[in-house]
């Protein structure tokens, strides 16, 4: 057994909750469903949909 032994404690914030729920869930779906109109098509839709909310993701973290 190792003499170094860590306890790593993870926050979960309120914030972070929403966050998720309102980009992955929320838009993740409208884009999907935006793409899945535009596409005709189940694959492309989900590359779509994957892409705008990672987009967005980024788009954020570079922003603020």
């Amino acid at each position: 057994m190792s003499q170094n032994q860590e306890f790593r404690v993870y926050l979960i914030t309120k914030r972070d909750i929403l966050r998720f729920i309102v980009v992955e869930i929320i838009i993740g779906s409208m884009t999907y469903k935006l793409a899945l109109n535009i596409f005709h098509n189940t694959i492309l839709a989900g590359a779509g949909g994957w892409a705008c909310t990672e987009g967005l993701k980024r788009l954020v973290k570079l922003g603020g």
